[in-house]
């Protein structure tokens, strides 16, 4: 399951915050979703992006928002031009100093050894919550 090898060798290189390697294994043409497509300039994360530019915008936007305190992953899978990954998260928004704890799901489709489409999830509620001003509703 060549999908799986690519996903696991892509999150090692994000792990060890080695941007170029991680780049390494995204198309330059790749489809980068932050949750959703439409952007919300309250939600630094969601919107859709392009590229190897766009995948450095889109984590630029994580660390601005969040300090994060643990990401685990708990499932890989793979298999015919797709690769999962599930676990928990666990984060400080900088803006509030809320903690968002989510469970998230990454998809990524895989063409001839790159990532060509990548879209993490994660409960969105949750996180507009976590954006919002201390008493605001989002």
């Amino acid at each position: 399951m060549q999908e799986q090898i690519i996903i696991e060798n892509f999150r090692a290189a994000l792990k060890a915050g080695d941007v170029d390697g991680a780049c390494a294994f995204v198309a330059e043409n790749a489809v980068i979703i932050g949750v959703r497509a439409e952007p919300k300039p309250s939600v630094p994360p969601y919107g859709a992006r392009s590229g190897h530019d766009g995948f450095r915008t889109f984590l630029a936007a994580l660390g601005r928002t969040f300090k994060s305190q643990s990401l685990t992953v708990e499932h890989l899978g793979a298999g015919e031009g797709v690769a999962f990954a599930s676990g928990q998260l666990d984060h400080i928004v900088a803006a509030t100093g809320k903690r968002f704890f989510s469970e998230w799901v990454l998809r990524c489709r895989v063409r001839e050894g790159k990532i060509t489409h990548y879209q993490f999830c994660e409960d969105s509620a949750r996180l507009e919550d976590a954006l919002s001003p201390v008493g605001e509703a989002a």
